[in-house]
């Protein structure tokens, strides 16, 4: 079976190439540059992530500082190419830690860029890869959600469902999708996902 990884990454690379290093995201504060130097750095450079998050840290912060300029110093084309083949030996090129690794964080950042354009159409996933997107979301879904003050019940028809949320208070939100939808609401796309929302 096709590593849907792999196919997101290829169409967010075309995508981004068509629509440059300045246009929109879902990704909030991001466009595509911010969005394209954070890609390779999650798959290509471990010590710019880190360093960023620990910035303090002597070696590491300064070398994490160079690092990000660099990357977003390149030229558009490069920086792309970067994204659609991570470097040779960043876990994301072996298969089944790309999959777990990526395949939510791809379709995500994909449709990111694609809900972002003027004229983005839905598209229609096949039922293998809504099926990796679920088995993602069951594995995401929980810590995803752990900061909604509501109980919050993820249905997606034929999947199943997903609990998560703190459950402070008495009402309970059921979120209904498909499980690329409900995955992307679950990511923070609220606006963008076509989900349907009751509360009970």
């Amino acid at each position: 079976m096709t590593n849907f990884a792999v196919v997101e990454r290829r169409h967010l690379a075309a995508l981004l190439r068509r629509v440059g290093p300045d246009a929109p995201t879902h990704c909030e504060g991001w466009n595509t540059h911010d969005l394209a130097v954070h890609l390779v750095e999650r798959d290509s450079r471990p010590d710019i992530v880190v360093g960023k998050k620990v910035p303090k840290l002597p070696f590491l912060g300064k070398r994490a500082e160079a690092g990000d300029s660099a990357l977003y110093a390149l030229p558009w084309n490069e920086l792309v190419a970067k994204v659609e083949k991570p470097a040779l030996l960043s876990p994301a090129r072996v298969g089944p830690v790309d999959k777990r690794m990526n395949t939510a964080e791809f379709f995500v950042h994909h449709e990111d860029v694609r809900r972002a354009q003027e004229t983005w159409h839905r598209r229609q996933l096949l039922h293998d890869e809504e099926k990796d997107l679920w088995s993602a979301l069951q594995l995401l879904g929980k810590p995803l959600l752990r900061n909604e003050e509501d109980s919050i019940l993820l249905v997606a028809s034929g999947y199943g469902s997903i609990s998560g949320g703190k459950g402070r208070s008495k009402r309970v939100k059921l979120v209904r999708g498909n499980p690329s939808e409900l995955l992307l609401w679950t990511y923070g796309r609220r606006e963008a996902a076509e989900v349907v929302i009751t509360e009970e």
